[in-house]
């Protein structure tokens, strides 16, 4: 099991160790929503399309979850680095319980305001109905998708991401037989369920990310201890790990509302645009995820180093994990602004759709 000290040794040694499987795991969670898309494309440009709105509706929700590994892998680590073993039982307790409360309550959100949310970004037809079915599927993934990202953070912590990237790359595999499964069923033994499928077999395959990783968290000897009364709700503690998550929360808030702002000005243009924007941001995020999974081994390595005084690490693990991403998104651009159009051919054979797709890398 790794636990790794990332507060001795060369930064560039525990950055190839820590950085690499990190995107590699986002690369694999990338492909799965690839995945997603091209047997969206089945039923046509207007499921597509439905499922860009419905999907990026669900994502405002999971944001909570994005931030809330953060900020387990800059708390967790932080003890880590002070050599502070009670107090990173207590944050990784106290994490799982938030990441519970969390979960309830973004559901309640989803359920309560998700077609509306629905209703802005899209015009009344058969591409709004898809979204809004393949969104109420989704609350089932809710749970699956936050306490991953508050498991990750912890194993983060200890400079831990190959169990995510085995994680996801196991969910990818599996969502390529799960969706056709939930799609068309087993004939003469159970019905399918069309298009919205899609959305149970994303709720099902990302189930088993989030109790991989939870087992991975209690079999850690952080855990050894730990008693039902350290995950009841302190709120000094809440507080603590609220207030570290809401920064990388917040931001990636920000990320997906511009999002819908993208779409809400789309909607004029009917379904084609809109699953053309569904379609590039998957095409995008082949490159572009790989590099934040870079900048998510800043955190552990940062933490530890804080944690233990070694501020000059702190500021060289920065300036490493500044210039890897430049070189990460500079290697993605001539990809996107030459080859964007023929990626796009993969997913759809509308040429609206993949006209549309040229004019946005290339804009």
């Amino acid at each position: 099991m790794i636990d790794a000290d990332l507060t001795t040794g060369p930064i560039s040694g525990h950055f190839r160790r820590v950085a690499w499987p990190a995107a590699m795991g986002m690369l694999f969670a990338t492909l799965y929503n690839v995945v997603d898309t091209f047997y969206a494309g089945y039923f046509g440009t207007q499921a597509q399309a439905g499922q860009t709105v419905g999907f990026q509706a669900f994502f405002i929700l999971v944001a909570v979850g994005f931030g809330l590994g953060s900020a387990m892998s800059a708390l967790v680590g932080n003890a880590k680095g002070r050599k502070a073993a009670s107090e990173a039982k207590g944050l990784v307790a106290q994490g799982i319980s938030f990441a519970v409360l969390a979960v309830m309550a973004m559901i309640a959100i989803g359920l309560s305001l998700g077609s509306s949310l629905i209703a802005i970004v899209s015009e009344a037809g058969a591409y709004r109905d898809a979204g809004q079915d393949y969104f109420n599927w989704l609350p089932l993934a809710l749970p699956a998708f936050i306490l991953a990202y508050a498991c990750n953070g912890v194993l983060q912590a200890h400079g831990d991401t190959v169990s995510m990237q085995r994680a996801l790359m196991v969910a990818f595999f599996a969502n390529i037989g799960l969706n056709p499964l939930l799609m068309y069923g087993i004939p003469g033994v159970v019905s399918g369920l069309g298009f919205n499928g899609i959305a149970l077999a994303t709720a099902v395959s990302q189930s088993g990310v989030a109790l991989f990783l939870l087992h991975k968290v209690f079999g850690r000897s952080v855990m050894d201890d730990v008693t039902i009364s350290d995950f009841r709700p302190n709120f000094t503690t809440y507080k603590t790990i609220a207030a570290q998550a809401f920064p990388a929360g917040f931001a990636l808030l920000v990320t997906f509302a511009s999002g819908f702002i993208v779409q809400f000005a789309l909607k004029a243009y009917g379904p084609d645009a809109l699953a053309a924007y569904g379609i590039s941001l998957r095409v995008e995020q082949i490159f572009l995820l790989p590099a934040l999974g870079i900048t998510a081994a800043l955190v552990p390595i940062a933490a530890q180093n804080y944690g233990a005084g070694h501020n000059d690490r702190v500021r060289e693990a920065f300036r490493r994990c500044w210039g890897l991403g430049v070189i990460a998104t500079g290697l993605a651009f001539p990809f996107l602004w030459f080859g964007g159009g023929y990626a796009t051919a993969f997913f759809s054979s509308d040429p609206d759709v993949i006209a549309a797709v040229c004019v946005v890398f290339e804009s």
